[in-house]
Order: structure tokens, then C-alpha cells, then sequence
């Protein structure tokens, strides 16, 4: 992967080893990044995008965010492919049609910071959905 590897971390950052190349599902993607590339069987990757700079204080750069759009296992690996699934799973709970005390649950939130709101700048990705071209990095 040699001059594309340098191309692509010019592009997406010094993380970035490859590019989403096909999307087989909503669960499967085709990686361009094997054993070639040192990718093995089990490694978690994220699709991402590389995002705005951050700054320090002194307005020097510190690094792009990037905003992970996915996490994904590698399930087969080939020399210059691999394929991913995600490895996201959830939970439902199917809520019964009586309202028993005894069926309700406990739910666990944070306890907000005390933050100047007026500082407030989230950061957001300008399209979180998952192209083919998206850079992918290791986890």
C-alpha cells in the first residue's frame, strides 16, 4: 500500500489504513486493507471522518477530530480486502401490556457537568452516514 498509504493519511490523517469499498449490508462492509496491510481476523476498525482541527489554548493545532461513523470486526481477511461486520449488538425490551410495578426498570444516566453554556461548541459530523470512500482507521 506504500505512496497510496502516504496519499490517504495526507487525506484522512495519519491514522487512516484504508477505504470503505463495498457495502454488502447494513451490517457488512469490503475494506481495501488485508494481510498486506497487517489486518488480522478479530481487529476492530471504525469507519470515520476526519473532522475539524482542534487547538490548544495558544492556537496551535493539535489534531482533526474524527467522528466515528461505525465499528466494525473483521470477519475474513484476504492479502489486499477484508470483510467487516459490525459488532454493535442492542438490547429490546418487549414492555408488557400491564403496568405492574414489579416490571419497571431502573435507568442510569450522568449527572450533567456544571459547564459555562455559553461555551458550548459540539462537534458534528458533516454526514454520519456511511459511504463507500469513507477512510477507516483501527480502533
Amino acid at each position: 500500500m506504500g505512496d497510496s498509504k502516504v496519499n490517504l493519511q495526507k487525506e484522512y490523517g495519519p491514522n487512516c489504513i484504508g477505504n470503505v469499498i463495498r457495502i454488502l449490508d447494513k451490517n457488512t462492509l469490503i475494506i481495501n486493507s488485508g494481510t498486506d496491510a497487517e489486518m488480522e481476523l478479530g481487529d476492530i476498525i471504525q469507519v470515520y471522518e476526519f473532522g475539524e482541527e482542534l487547538k490548544d489554548l495558544d492556537g496551535s493545532i493539535l489534531a482533526n477530530f474524527e467522528h466515528v461513523k461505525g465499528e466494525l470486526e473483521i470477519i475474513r481477511v484476504e492479502p489486499s480486502f477484508s470483510v467487516c461486520r459490525s459488532n454493535k449488538t442492542i438490547k429490546r425490551t418487549v414492555q408488557p401490556f400491564s403496568l405492574s410495578p414489579i416490571l419497571e426498570r431502573e435507568i442510569t444516566e450522568p449527572v450533567p457537568l456544571r459547564v459555562d453554556e455559553t461555551q458550548i461548541r459540539p462537534l458534528k459530523p458533516s454526514d454520519p452516514i456511511i459511504h463507500v470512500g469513507d477512510p477507516v482507521k483501527l480502533a
